[in-house]
């Protein structure tokens, strides 16, 4: 089975921040997710975005972080 992995940008449909950007990276590294590294260039923003499991980005916008909602 193959994995899916997307940023954040990607999942949101917008940018994520730094704040929530942390707090995702902190809980993927809590629970041993793999992540991966992708460059990005555009008018706002070049350097690289963190690139993680789809399946581990629902789990933690649907569950972990359901009761502070910082993200929308």
């Amino acid at each position: 089975m193959e994995v899916k992995y997307i940023s954040l940008f990607d999942y949101l449909g917008k940018p994520a921040g730094k704040e929530v950007g942390g707090r995702v990276n902190e809980r993927a590294q809590e629970f041993g997710v793999n992540v991966l590294k992708r460059f990005v260039r555009n008018k706002k923003y070049a350097g690289k975005v963190n690139l993680y499991p789809e399946a581990f980005l629902e789990y933690y916008f649907t569950n972990t972080e359901r009761n502070t909602e910082v993200w929308k």
